[in-house]
């Protein structure tokens, strides 16, 4: 069987993968921990993929911020495939905002307890929709580890990344407001009116691509 390591969204656990239904596939979730000070993607990415055995082949699924880890970790060891799903290959296909923000480094400022109120406020930005959903949204945002947002908003703000390493599959909703799809270059897979949170509501689209991808590795 084929390993499959999945990073998910910032700051929440795998139950963002609760409806992910692969074929064949050994699913291993890589968890989240607490950026160092200052650390910068590339290199907090690379402490993640630590429990990756690099021995057999391997793919990789990341979503969001977690997908942008699996970039950087794509570069270093090689998978069979990267799939990355509402998430940005580049630091080109990120948007205005969080360049801007990054100039204006304020964001170091605030607390984990901040951001998770922001995040819930502005859930419906996320494509959360439903009462069920937004109560596992809040649930996932409350297993990240002490420290851990400003360490990895400040991962995203400083990333520079611009190499796209081979076997890259990029899955994107044109509804996803966190980053935006017209920003998305080369998408391989464009999934119709999907939103950021669409890897728990459009699970069905995304696991018949997936599942295609890998048949035969």
């Amino acid at each position: 069987m084929l390993n499959v390591y999945c990073i998910s969204g910032m700051g929440v656990d795998e139950r963002m993968f609760k409806n992910l239904e692969l074929n064949n596939c050994n699913i291993i979730h890589i968890k989240w921990s607490t950026p160092f000070k200052n650390e910068k993607l590339p290199e907090y990415a690379l402490r993640l993929a630590e429990i990756i055995d690099t021995s057999k082949p391997f793919a990789l699924i990341g979503v969001s911020f977690g997908g942008m880890c699996c970039m950087e970790i794509a570069k270093k060891l090689k998978p069979a495939k990267t799939f990355l799903v509402s998430s940005s290959k580049t630091r080109a296909e990120l948007p205005q905002k969080i360049k801007i923000w990054s100039r204006v480094p304020l964001y170091k400022k605030l607390s984990d307890d901040v951001y998770r109120k922001a995040a819930l406020l502005l859930k419906n930005l996320f494509g959360v929709t439903s009462k069920e959903q937004g109560e596992r949204f809040k649930q996932m945002l409350n297993t990240a580890p002490k420290d851990y947002f400003k360490g990895a908003v400040h991962c995203i703000m400083s990333w520079r990344n611009l190499e796209v390493p081979e076997n890259i599959i990029h899955i994107h909703g044109t509804a996803d407001q966190v980053l935006p799809y017209k920003k998305i270059v080369n998408c391989t897979y464009t999934i119709n009116e999907g939103t950021h949170f669409m890897v728990v509501n459009r699970a069905p689209e995304i696991n018949e691509i997936i599942n295609k991808e890998l048949k035969g590795l």
